[in-house]
């Protein structure tokens, strides 16, 4: 059973593993940064690159660019001389709504190089030596006029004869308050430039494509296992695929396709992406919290979505940062109620610590990306969760796998107890029904002797027997009443359940002498106990009194006249107590001898389960179960049961 269950979820893990494992290969294989990458810096507002040698690398040309703000620039304009004097440095570009970037490169003359990167928030128009080349939106110095619009660039650059470039960026962003500023853009020769380029499509396309197939496996799951948490695991790994940008606005959506539902579609994936990992946190651990402070974060967060729909493009990411702050009281919440969680099992397992640690991998990639969101272009545009995620994934996955096996096996092993018990159930009816004929004895006995005294009265004929006569029914009483409160406490005395516990072995053996010992008498068999200071066992009282009684029964079925001895030694085991039950009936025969353990088998008629239900009980002690002796003097059964404190 164990491997077959082990082999059924190893099916289910292994498409998981393996998407997450190819994705993480791919992006070690293609990387952005697979080519020699540095970082080279204007000065002035001049990028000289006479001595640089692009054969093998990329740069990343800082962002010290001649900044003009609230002025809309051309080449034309530079070329007359008829423009106002630049900023400082230290001028923010986040104070102006719209302006113009200008960088003059110095290059060895009629070379070819290809610049690269996303265009400036949030509408763009680039001039490159005096041309036009690429316009994103379009540039205004009011917002009415203005339509903004993201792509991203790739533009070809000739040195000419005199080896210089002049590159102008014009923009205009009426989206936000933190004006429009150069993103990262990278130079080198056209052959690096596109296999940069295309190591970077690679990545977004492997990571992101590799997270919706993800979001379609949750989604199946979900739908076939109904499990809570593997729909939000799908609803994880949708809004971590769309928040690249490069794979959200370049590759899944139409370039005409309508720049305001984009936008706001995008701050909303950015928003729910904490939100998605916490209903996830709660879905995998949804006793360990309260439920109304989801409902009133939940609240939140539905408000916050409409809101962002709704309200102006400037005000979105207001929102969205809202959601943020107030997702980490929830979240240290949610940390509280799982740590005391934990702290009540007094139990933490595999499954649990692979949960644990994918959740604080993808804790740390969002708090990471938080942090640099805005500071970081590079984090703002790809985002830096997406790899989190993953490794989220291949945990979590791994842990769910676990604990499905963990619970199949639970139920199998509970599946093959509670047949155990039924058919204890079926033996107990039998064995009542034997008793209740043993009680007729002592019935019969005082009936008859309570008659006999009762003529003798009626007759005033008391003789020196009436004493006696009398004696004989209180004994017969007495004895019916000793077997009465033995079953009573056999039948309603014991739990159901399977609960193990300490035993005193001699108190056990006392309760198989008074319920056995009445049985055997219509063989006139003797009943014997064997037993002092034997060690405790740790067991189920019932359990164990059942063993007993079937091995006693299948005794007195071949033995008359003769006695059936119950013992119990301690001495021959440090870790078990041995029990034996021995009578001087006739023996088993060879033919029958191997198979008596077998369910349904039997010699002379019976139901075959006695031993059966025997041989299951003691194993599941933990103990072993066996024919140790049978010839023309008799049969012993042995079988073993740990003592207190060895049984694990």
């Amino acid at each position: 059973m164990s491997n077959r269950i082990n082999r059924k979820h190893l099916f289910w893990f292994l498409p998981v593993a393996a998407l997450v494992i190819s994705v993480l290969l791919l992006q070690g294989v293609f990387s952005r940064k697979q080519t020699s990458f540095r970082e080279i810096s204007p000065y002035e507002g001049v990028l000289d690159i006479t001595e640089e040698d692009f054969s093998d690398e990329v740069v990343n040309v800082q962002n010290n660019w001649d900044f003009y703000p609230g002025v809309l620039y051309d080449s034309a304009d530079f070329a007359s001389g008829n423009v106002g004097e630049k900023e400082a440095p230290e001028v923010s570009s986040s104070d102006f709504s719209y302006g113009t970037y200008r960088l003059l490169i110095r290059a060895q003359p009629n070379q070819y190089y290809t610049i690269c990167g996303f265009s400036v928030d949030y509408a763009t128009r680039v001039f490159v030596n005096g041309s036009e080349v690429a316009s994103f939106g379009k540039v205004a110095d009011t917002p009415e006029a203005s339509e903004p619009q993201v792509g991203y660039m790739t533009l070809p650059l000739f040195s000419g004869e005199n080896g210089e470039i002049e590159i102008i960026y014009q923009y205009a962003n009426y989206v936000h308050r933190e004006g429009g500023f150069i993103q990262p853009t990278y130079l080198s020769t056209p052959q690096n430039m596109e296999n940069f380029k295309a190591g970077n499509d690679l990545v977004s396309l492997s990571v992101s494509g590799g997270l919706l197939l993800l979001m379609l496996y949750f989604l199946l799951s979900a739908a076939v296992q109904r499990k809570p948490e593997f729909l939000c695991l799908a609803f994880c790994c949708l809004l971590m695929g769309l928040r690249d940008q490069n794979f959200y606005n370049i590759h899944l959506l139409a370039p005409n396709f309508s720049w305001y539902i984009k936008y706001r579609v995008f701050i909303l994936v950015v928003m729910l992406l904490p939100v998605s990992i916490l209903l996830l946190l709660k879905s995998m651990y949804s006793k360990a919290t309260k439920q109304w402070p989801l409902y009133a974060y939940l609240s939140i967060v539905f408000i916050a979505s409409i809101l962002i729909l709704v309200i102006p493009t400037q005000d979105v990411v207001l929102v969205s940062t809202t959601v943020y702050y107030i997702s980490i009281p929830y979240l240290l919440y949610l940390l509280i109620g799982v740590a005391l969680y934990y702290w009540k099992q007094r139990h933490l397992d595999s499954a649990d610590l692979l949960t644990l640690t994918g959740f604080f991998v993808m804790l740390g990639a969002l708090l990471y990306e938080a942090f640099l969101t805005g500071r970081s272009a590079e984090v703002t545009h790809y985002g830096a969760a997406a790899f989190g995620m993953l490794g989220f994934v291949l945990f979590t996955s791994i842990a769910v796998s676990l604990r499905a096996q963990a619970r199949e096996v639970a139920f199998a092993e509970s599946r093959s107890r509670s047949n155990m018990l039924e058919r204890m159930n079926r033996m107990n009816m039998d064995f009542l029904h034997k008793v209740a004929h043993e009680l007729k004895t002592p019935l019969t006995v005082i009936s008859g002797y309570a008659q006999l005294t009762g003529i003798q009265l009626a007759a005033n004929n008391l003789s020196s027997e009436t004493p006696e006569n009398l004696k004989t029914i209180q004994q017969e009483a007495q004895r019916l009443a000793n077997m009465v409160t033995r079953l009573m406490e056999y039948s309603y005395g014991q739990k159901r359940d399977l609960t193990f516990s300490r035993i005193h072995v001699q108190e056990l053996l006392n309760s198989v002498e008074a319920i056995a010992a009445p049985m055997c008498m219509k063989n006139n068999t003797l009943v014997e106990i064997v037993c002092s200071d034997c060690s405790d066992i740790h067991g189920n009282f019932e359990m164990l009194l059942q063993i007993f009684i079937n091995l006693v029964v299948n005794a007195n079925k071949h033995t008359r006249d003769g006695t059936i001895t119950v013992s119990a030694s301690d001495a021959e085991s440090p870790q078990n107590v041995v029990f034996r039950v021995s009578d001087t009936g006739s023996s088993i025969a060879d033919e029958h001898l191997p198979h008596i353990f077998e369910e349904g088998y039997s010699a002379s008629g019976s139901s075959g389960l006695g031993l059966v239900i025997c041989k299951e009980a003691v194993e599941a002690h933990n103990g072993r179960i066996w024919v140790e002796k049978t010839d023309e003097k008799g049969t012993v059964f042995s079988f073993t049961i740990p003592k207190e404190g060895e049984e694990g």
